[in-house]
């Protein structure tokens, strides 16, 4: 009998032990993921190595660059064979020799130049945006160039950080604020774009409006602004070089901030995005503006 209450009690004494291993398991688990990135998880899916072929030319003192992604990744991935955009900047030739030093007496000569690399980005459907917001802060973290597949398809890829938020005004008085210290409307820019879901009033896949301290070329302030479905007008802001190159986002967001006065009121670094850069910096926060 003895023997028998002793293994008895052995096995409470084991259940006990699991149980309790299991319930510390489980508080793991769920502290794990409310610390666990959102963002994060959901950009290492949409990952892609892809072969970049790209084509240059330059005519009438502007650079033409035909772009095309393809690679098993994109095909696994996203189910196209490739992916092709064309963008096209004013540049002179001074700019010209910097960027392609072993081809730019090809280029002025009106040649083409090709070249092939493969790089690593963040890529996604135009139906399976990241769900920005289902998670706090509840904004976009960032902007998105628009790429097209055989189909003429668009597709989406990352691309600027968001680092500014206004809130109480509408966009016209933010607009207002930038024009009166010198800014233009309706600017030379490449078109970046943000998804606001329809679901809850928004448009879906929108795109910028754009404002800069100059109409074409740099150095200049750029920023594209956008109206979400709550109402709130957030921005991305850097400074950039002559060939449009981003030199840095963290002094354009300041810059943009220090023209906002009473009855605005700034609260730096106010939001953390999860879209720090290394370079050029950004340090993953934005200013919240906030007319009262």
């Amino acid at each position: 009998m003895k023997i028998r209450g002793v293994i008895s009690m052995r096995w409470k004494l084991l259940g006990v032990l699991l149980l309790g291993l299991l319930i510390l398991g489980s508080f793991s688990l769920v502290s794990a993921n409310k610390t666990q990135n959102p963002w994060e998880e959901w950009a290492k899916e949409h990952t892609v190595k892809v072969l970049v072929i790209e084509k240059v030319s330059y005519k009438n003192g502007e650079l033409i660059r035909e772009v095309i992604y393809t690679g098993d990744d994109l095909r696994n991935k996203l189910n196209v064979g490739k992916l092709s955009r064309i963008e096209k900047i004013k540049v002179s030739g001074t700019t010209l020799e910097k960027k392609y030093p072993k081809g730019a007496q090809a280029l002025m000569s009106g040649k083409s130049i090709s070249r092939t690399y493969y790089k690593t980005t963040i890529l996604t459907t135009s139906n399976d945006p990241f769900p920005w917001w289902d998670y706090p802060p509840y904004l976009p973290r960032w902007t998105w160039k628009v790429w097209y597949d055989e189909f003429s398809i668009p597709h989406y890829e990352k691309a600027d950080p968001v680092n500014l938020v206004w809130e109480g005004g509408t966009k016209s008085e933010v607009k207002e604020v930038l024009e009166n210290e010198g800014w233009y409307d309706w600017v030379v820019a490449s078109n970046q774009y943000i998804y606001d879901p329809p679901q809850y009033g928004g448009s879906g896949w929108e795109e910028g409006d754009d404002m800069a301290t100059s109409r074409t070329f740099g150095p200049r302030h750029h920023v594209r602004l956008w109206v979400i479905y709550n109402g709130k007008i957030i921005g991305s802001a850097h400074y950039e070089d002559r060939d449009h190159d981003v030199i840095s986002f963290e002094q354009a967001e300041e810059k943009v901030a220090l023209y906002y006065h009473s009855p605005w009121v700034i609260t730096p670094d106010h939001y953390y995005l999860y879209n720090y850069i290394s370079s050029p910096y950004n340090d993953g926060y934005a200013t919240k503006i906030r007319k009262w």
